[in-house]
């Protein structure tokens, strides 16, 4: 059983350094790489460079079964279209032109929702914790299931010791 962990260990390494936008290899499905979530819906008259565009945060992130595992570098915010296929970096100039036209206060730092910040991390520490739990038990189990030979063993030798007693 301690094999089994080391090798799910030692994949999951592999694949964490592994750095491809979005694949699949045999059952493991990973993405790593850029990610914008939306933010602030935009009035529909908020056009950028031909097309509504909406206020979002781009970052950076891992993923393993779509769960996000861990995020890492530059959390910005940009200007996304309505079919999340188009960013635009959001500038100073943009930022006071949100503000005047549209009345959208946009804090200092970005950040991320819920979801993808904590809430994924969470769902892998259950996941550990009840694979560590089945193992730790698995464990106990075997341990008593060695010790019962002991007892028939014992329980031999008196049935033996009886019958010699006759």
């Amino acid at each position: 059983m301690m094999k089994k962990v080391v090798l799910a260990l030692t994949l999951f390494g592999a694949l964490f350094f592994t750095a491809n936008t979005a694949s699949a290899r045999g059952i493991i499905i990973y993405s790593n790489g850029e990610k914008i979530e939306v933010v602030k819906q935009l009035p529909e008259n908020a056009i950028y460079d031909g097309q509504h565009v909406n206020l979002g945060v781009m970052y950076n992130q891992f993923a393993i079964f779509w769960i996000p595992m861990w995020n890492y570098g530059e959390t910005k915010y940009v200007l996304v279209n309505d079919k999340k296929d188009t960013y635009y970096d959001l500038t100073a100039e943009d930022s006071e032109i949100l503000k005047t036209n549209f009345n959208v206060e946009i804090p200092q730092n970005p950040t991320i929702g819920f979801w993808n910040k904590t809430g994924g991390k969470l769902i892998w520490i259950a996941v550990i914790l009840v694979i560590a739990s089945g193992w730790w038990f698995s464990r106990k189990d075997d341990n008593e299931e060695a010790e019962i030979p002991e007892q028939e063993e014992e329980e031999e030798q008196e049935e033996q010791e009886q019958e010699q007693d006759k």
